[in-house]
């Protein structure tokens, strides 16, 4: 009864080991194993989403250009 319950312990151990090794489900969306076309529209699309990002930034740091607190213009300043 010991020796049955032990192998299963061990191959469950076993089991756990191995799925924790194995590849990823999404190993086939690795761009080192695309092909030259699938390459290719992956590169642009992340062209696009860097120049999408660069936009936003723009955007987003000309709005809160004149953010900074400034002393100067504060309407509730301590005497």
């Amino acid at each position: 009864m010991k020796t049955a319950l032990l192998s299963f312990v061990t191959a469950l151990g076993l089991f756990a080991a191995t799925a924790a090794t194995a590849a990823p489900f999404d190993h086939d969306r690795d761009p080192r194993r695309f092909s030259p076309t699938e390459r290719a529209r992956y590169e642009r699309e992340q062209r696009q989403l860097e120049r999408r990002r660069a936009q936003e930034r723009a955007r987003w740091e000309a709005q809160h250009r004149h953010d900074r607190h400034d002393d100067r213009h504060d309407d509730y300043r301590r005497h």
